[in-house]
Formats: structure tokens, sequence, C-alpha cells
């Protein structure tokens, strides 16, 4: 799981990254963050060692979502409506359902 949660948070922070390097304005920022998507993928690969793929790549997606919107926010002063967050909580919602009922014994 460990490995699950480095890999969303390379992933967001490489994004982020890009979306700050503004294509190749600022060429260290965009290597920075083509190096941490890579650094995510490398842990993916790990996490799927103790977590189903499907289920890994789910929460990922999902996490990796809602993360970066609220980051793109923050950081790069975009805009958010209230029916974009109520959607970013429904993403969430997903996102947790799938991780607590992909855990659950099937019977």
């Amino acid at each position: 799981m460990v490995f699950l949660v480095v890999t969303v948070v390379a992933d967001v922070a490489g994004v982020v990254l890009l979306g700050a390097a503004r294509g190749l304005e600022r060429p260290a920022l965009l290597l920075a963050g083509l190096l941490l998507l890579l650094f995510g993928f490398v842990m993916f690969s790990y996490a799927t060692r103790t977590v189903p793929a499907g289920l890994a790549n789910a929460v990922w997606a999902g996490a990796s979502i809602v993360l970066v919107v609220l980051l793109g926010r923050i950081f790069l002063s975009e805009t958010i409506s209230a029916a974009q967050y109520v959607c970013l909580g429904l993403i969430l919602a997903g996102t947790l359902g799938i991780y607590l009922l992909g855990r659950a014994p099937v019977s």
C-alpha cells in the first residue's frame, strides 16, 4: 500500500510541475515533472505486487484526479465551480468504495 501512496504523490507532483512548466518555457520544471511521472510508474509496478492491478489503477486514477484538480486550484490559480467540487466528491467516494469493496472477502 505504501508503494501505491508514493505512486499517487509522484504522479500528482509530476502533473502539477508539468502544468507549471507551461510547455517548454521552464525546462527544469518540465524535466522534474517527467522524472516524477516516470518514478510514479516504477512505484506502481511495485504496488501491483501486493495490490491487484485493477484495484491499484482505480485508486491511483481516482486519487490523482482529485488531488491534481485541488492542487491546480491552489498552485496554478485554476478555477473550480461548486458543481465541480461536488463531482470531485463523487470521484473520491467512488475511489474509496472501489478500494474498500475490493478488499472485502468474496463470498
